[in-house]
């Protein structure tokens, strides 16, 4: 992520706002009292703004954060950025004595200024200058715990071990927050080298993956440790709550979405850098809506996942297997096929693929040669999926018209989280042109319109990413194909959709890939129970095909 030059320029309107609102006043408790006589709270803020906050360096976050928190402190603690384990002490000792947080900064001395601070405490072997008739305390890492056991009034301490690892972070952060003890990492001999920290993202998040206790929600990557300590020490004062995410993957963790659960997007804040975080991403962590099988995204960006569904139109076995039986039925056939499409150790999810608009052969009253069927006509079908942990596709013969058209008569049923929808090209006509006397074709540019019109619906309802599917078996069927669009909202998937013989098939897939090695879209097969020759490639023979087919279907 680029870092925001605004930022930077909205830290110097915030302190220059923060100290005209207090030059010249002398407030109450602000000079004179000992280290365990914190400010009146005159002097903190209740940070509720949401702004994203990414200066661009950890010393310039603490400066920003101390400008919107404080109008003045008694204490201010300052640490060096080299010793997690000081900062550590150091945000605990801050949070206890409700002042700011500080890192060693050409500004820092006008904005010790600004404060009238009383004390400066000093964590490690650092230089500061006090501004005039302020005390300089020095702390090393035992003295430091102790002063934040004196502010707290507490004797609990808890000791870290020797590694400064995951539980540094974890530990500290919950102390902070709970305000009814103290850790003790380790103190480092003077002279000698700080502990190389050994932090695991993953166990930073699922650790603090706690549900909020009100106020903003300051959401900060868990790669950034001191990050985490600083936004933890001023929370403690601010009245925000602290929650560590993964910047490259802030979906990735149920965990996050079970604590954030109900909370609203407005109240989350993203504090230092998160290259992936969006808008959209927080409103499905606050949502908690997740796909069949656990998660925000179609296909986990661990494990492999893949979706094995019947093809048809409910009610007639002209159009595939699907309308052959009831939901319950079509389920309990397809469980063979679930066992099957496991073996190499995928997750598989069983899914509905339902004609929502069947090509028809004559023009019809609206002259698009597509009958499309009511959204209510699949309501048992996709009440049985949602009860049943199973996906659903509705595929789209459009005819003469336009795929997007045919999309929002579905809106309703897209707006649920295990819905997505499927483009059929070779039912897609020219103007003059009718079914069964020439394969249909798409432009890129009318699947970027359908494609940008969902990932809309997705974000602007909070839903978990949807899995669009293209059909293909023919290089013509997708014009400009190398122009589809990637939306973070949507997986998008281009089915094989070809039938023949086995070596047929592969031919056809082997064409169908050619120039897209790198491509943003998964790839999807499809057989047929009658049309192929002497029968479907089996289960393992599709699970073979490269690369790994995420999509099977059957009609």
């Amino acid at each position: 992520m680029k870092r925001s030059t605004l930022l930077v320029a909205g830290f110097v309107a915030v302190l220059v706002t923060a100290c005209s609102s207090i030059l010249g006043d002398d407030p109450e408790g602000t000079a004179g009292t000992s280290a365990t006589n914190p400010p009146s709270a005159e002097c903190i803020r209740t940070t509720a703004d949401n702004t994203p906050l990414d200066t661009g360096a950890l010393s310039s976050d603490a400066l920003f954060l101390a400008a919107e928190t404080f109008t003045c402190a008694n204490d201010v603690v300052v640490v060096g950025e080299g010793d997690l384990n000081q900062i550590a002490v150091a945000s605990q000792l801050a949070a206890a004595l409700q002042g700011p947080l500080f890192f060693p900064e050409p500004r820092l001395a006008a904005e010790l200024g600004r404060l009238k601070a009383s004390r400066v405490h000093v964590v490690g072997s650092i230089t500061v200058d006090a501004p005039g008739g302020a005390e300089t305390v020095t702390h090393d890492i035992t003295s430091a715990v102790d002063a934040a056991k004196e502010a707290l009034g507490v004797e609990t301490e808890i000791a870290l071990g020797s590694e400064v690892n995951s539980a540094t972070i974890i530990e500290t952060a919950e102390a902070i927050s709970a305000g009814d003890r103290v850790v003790r990492p380790q103190l480092t001999p003077p002279g000698s080298t700080p502990p190389e920290p050994s932090i695991v993202t993953s166990e930073v998040v699922v650790g603090l993956a706690q549900p909020p206790t009100g106020g903003s929600i300051w959401l900060i990557d868990a790669s950034n440790p001191e990050t985490i300590l600083l936004g933890s020490a001023t929370a403690a004062s601010s009245g925000a709550s602290v929650i560590a995410v993964d910047g490259e993957d802030l979906l990735g963790y149920p965990e996050v979405a079970e604590a954030l659960n109900g909370q609203s997007p407005s109240s989350m804040r993203p504090i230092g850098e998160q290259s992936n975080s969006s808008e959209w991403e927080r409103a499905v962590l606050t949502n908690g809506q997740q796909v069949p099988g656990g998660g925000f995204y179609v296909l986990p960006k661990e494990g492999l996942r893949r979706y094995v569904a019947f093809y048809g139109f409910p009610g007639t076995d002209d159009l595939g297997i699907l309308g052959e039986q009831s939901p319950a039925e079509t389920r309990a056939l397809m469980q063979e096929f679930v066992d099957a499409y496991s073996g190499d150790g995928a997750q598989v999810i069983p899914t509905f693929e339902i004609i929502a608009s069947v090509a028809s052969a004559g023009a019809g009253d609206d002259g698009n040669y597509s009958y499309e069927w009511p959204p209510e006509t699949f309501t048992e079908w996709i009440e049985y999926a949602g009860d049943n942990d199973m996906y659903v596709i509705l595929d789209l013969q459009s005819g003469r018209t336009d795929f997007l058209t045919q999309a929002k008569i579905y809106e309703d049923l897209l707006r649920l989280p295990y819905v997505g929808l499927a483009l059929d090209p070779e039912w897609r006509l020219l103007p003059d042109q009718v079914h069964l006397e020439q394969v249909g074709s798409v432009q890129a540019s009318e699947v970027n319109e359908t494609v940008n019109w969902v990932a809309d619906l997705v974000r602007d309802n909070g839903l978990p990413q949807k899995m669009m599917i293209v059909h293909q078996f023919r290089t013509s069927m997708i014009q400009n194909r190398g122009d589809i669009i990637e939306r973070p909202e949507i997986q998008m998937v281009i089915q094989m959709d070809g039938d023949g013989t086995e070596p047929q098939k592969d031919n056809t897939w082997s064409v169908l890939q050619e120039g897209a090695e790198d491509a943003h879209w998964a790839w999807g097969w499809k057989n047929f129970f009658d049309e192929d020759e002497p029968g479907p490639p089996t289960p393992e023979s599709t699970m073979s095909k490269q690369p790994t087919p995420v999509f099977v279907s059957y009609q």
